[in-house]
C-alpha cells in the first residue's frame, strides 16, 4: 500500500489509526481501503463495540429489499439505557446543551427514547420536544419523567415519515440515529422541513471498525454487552453480525436475556449503514444543509482536516444549518 499505520489503543473505544511515514515495528494485520487511501492496520487489543444504536431498530431486508423501521420492544427497550450507561458517561449531553445555546428556541430530539439525554436538557431550561417510535421506550420515559419532575412533550412517530406541526430552531439526532435510516439523504431532506431557515442540525455517526477490521467475528455469536440493573438482575446481550460491504450495511442479530424469576429472553434484528466523512459532507449539501463544523470523538477541540488521516475512535459529530430551498426564496 505504500504506507504504514500505527495504532493508538483506547480499550473503551473503537480502534484508532494514524498514517505514519515511519515503518512500525509491529506486523500489520490487514489492509483497509477508505476513500481511495490504502491503510495497513493493526489489530486493536480491545475494540469498543457500541451498544445497539439508539431507539430505531431496522428490520432485516425483505425479499423486496425494503427495510421497515421497527420500535425497540421488550428487553431491547428495558436494557437499552443500562447498556449505554455502562459504556458512556453522557458524552453528548454537554455538546447538545452548547448547541442549543447557539440555536435558542424550540428544539426537537429525534429518537428521544426514555429521555436519557432529553430530560436533563429540559431540567437545564431548554425548550425541547422528543420524537419516539417505540411504545416501550415511551413508557420508560413516562416513568423517568415522573421521577425527575419534568413534563416532556414526546411525539409518537417514525423519523422518516413523521410530519412536524411547527418549525424548530434546532434538531438533534445524537447517538448515531441517522445510520438507521434506509435512505439517509431522503431522511435528511425530510428533517430539513422540520427546521426554521438557518436552524441548526446536530448529529453523530460512527464507523464500525470492530466489525470492518474483523476484530469481532462475522457470522458467529459473541458476548456484546452486559449490565446490572438497580434491582440486581443481570442483563446480557449476544450479537451476531454480517457485513454487506458494497452497500455499506452492517446487519446485526441480537439475543437479550435478563436474570430473574422467571428469566426473560428477547431476540431482534437491526441494520446500520456506515457513512464515511466525504459521503456525509455530500449528503448534507444535497439535503439543503451547510456544514458549520465537525469534530471527532465527542471532543469539540478535535476538528481534524481529514478524519481518514487522523487517529480517532471512529465517532464524528456534525453541526450544520438549514439553507433555504430555491422555492422558498422565490
Amino acid at each position: 500500500c505504500g504506507r504504514w499505520v500505527s495504532i493508538s489503543i483506547n480499550p473503551l473505544n473503537t480502534s484508532r489509526f494514524r498514517a505514519n511515514p515511519q515503518k512500525s515495528s509491529f506486523a500489520p494485520s490487514r489492509c483497509l481501503v477508505l476513500n481511495r487511501l490504502c491503510l495497513v492496520l493493526f489489530r486493536p487489543r480491545q475494540p469498543f463495540h457500541p451498544p445497539p444504536t439508539r431507539r430505531f431498530a431496522i428490520a432485516a431486508e425483505s425479499t423486496q429489499s425494503r427495510r421497515v423501521p421497527q420500535p425497540y420492544l421488550s428487553l431491547e427497550a428495558e436494557l437499552h439505557d443500562a447498556f449505554w450507561e455502562a459504556e458512556d458517561d453522557e458524552s453528548e449531553l454537554p455538546l447538545m446543551a452548547d448547541f442549543l445555546k447557539m440555536h435558542p428556541g424550540p428544539a426537537l430530539e429525534i429518537g428521544s427514547g426514555s429521555g436519557r439525554l432529553m430530560f436533563p436538557l429540559l431540567k437545564m431550561g431548554y425548550e425541547i420536544e422528543g420524537l419516539e417510535l417505540s411504545p416501550d421506550m415511551h413508557a420508560q420515559g413516562t416513568a423517568r419523567a415522573k421521577q425527575l419532575g419534568v413534563n416532556p412533550i414526546v411525539h409518537a412517530g417514525d423519523m422518516t415519515q413523521w410530519n412536524a406541526s411547527r418549525r424548530y430552531a434546532a434538531l438533534l439526532a445524537p447517538a448515531f440515529t441517522l445510520q438507521l435510516a434506509a435512505d439517509p439523504e431522503a431522511t435528511l431532506r425530510h428533517w430539513h422541513n422540520f427546521l426554521e431557515n438557518h436552524g441548526g442540525l446536530y448529529l453523530t455517526v460512527f464507523m464500525p471498525y470492530a466489525e470492518l477490521l474483523g476484530d469481532l467475528p462475522e457470522n458467529a455469536w459473541y458476548p456484546d454487552h452486559q449490565a446490572t440493573l438497580p434491582d440486581g438482575r443481570q442483563g446480557l446481550l449476544e450479537t451476531r453480525h454480517k457485513l454487506d460491504r458494497p452497500r455499506q450495511l452492517l446487519h446485526r442479530e441480537h439475543r437479550y436475556s435478563l436474570t430473574g424469576n422467571p428469566p426473560t429472553k428477547h431476540e431482534s434484528r437491526q441494520t446500520i449503514r456506515w457513512i464515511e466523512h466525504l459521503e456525509m459532507l455530500s449528503l448534507l449539501e444535497k439535503s439543503g444543509f451547510q456544514l458549520v463544523r465537525f469534530f471527532v470523538d465527542f471532543d469539540p477541540n478535535r476538528s481534524v482536516p481529514d478524519p481518514d488521516r487522523a487517529a480517532f475512535d471512529g465517532i464524528l459529530t456534525y453541526q450544520a444549518i438549514r439553507v433555504a430551498a430555491k422555492s422558498e426564496i422565490l
